[in-house]
């Protein structure tokens, strides 16, 4: 009646799921989660996260660690990301570090952009070979 087949199913689509925050809702403190987490409300604290997705009614204060993120909402923090996208309607104060990056024309960003999740270990490593030498 059940198969191994079958369980495996289940626990992809239970990995692949969303959570969502909804437009209702105001958080205050941090949240940590796998899988997606979609922001259509407020959100005041640190996320960490495998995929984020800010929508253009979102707004979060705070700073985010995840894989791939995408703010079209309202942002204040900084960001540290794998693949980072920004949208048409995304109003962003904040530090942005990423390894790739996509941006639709229309945004509003007050941010510094950094290439590279782990810059200040480069640097370090970079001194200590040149001293070397």
């Amino acid at each position: 009646m059940f198969s191994r087949d079958s369980n495996n199913k289940s626990e992809k689509s239970i990995s692949g799921s969303s959570s969502v925050i909804g437009t209702e809702m105001q958080i205050k403190g941090n949240i940590k989660c796998q899988g997606r987490l979609v922001i259509k409300g407020r959100v005041n604290g640190n996320i960490e996260c495998d995929d984020i997705n800010i929508s253009s009614e979102g707004n979060l204060k705070g700073n985010i660690k995840a894989i791939e993120s995408f703010i079209d909402g309202n942002f204040e923090g900084d960001v540290f990301a794998e693949s980072l996208g920004i949208g048409a309607s995304a109003n962003i104060k904040g530090k942005l570090y990423y390894n790739s990056l996509k941006a639709q024309p229309g945004a509003k960003l007050d941010v510094q952009l950094i290439i590279g999740l782990e810059k200040d270990k480069k640097a370090k490593g970079s001194n200590k070979e040149s001293l070397t030498k």
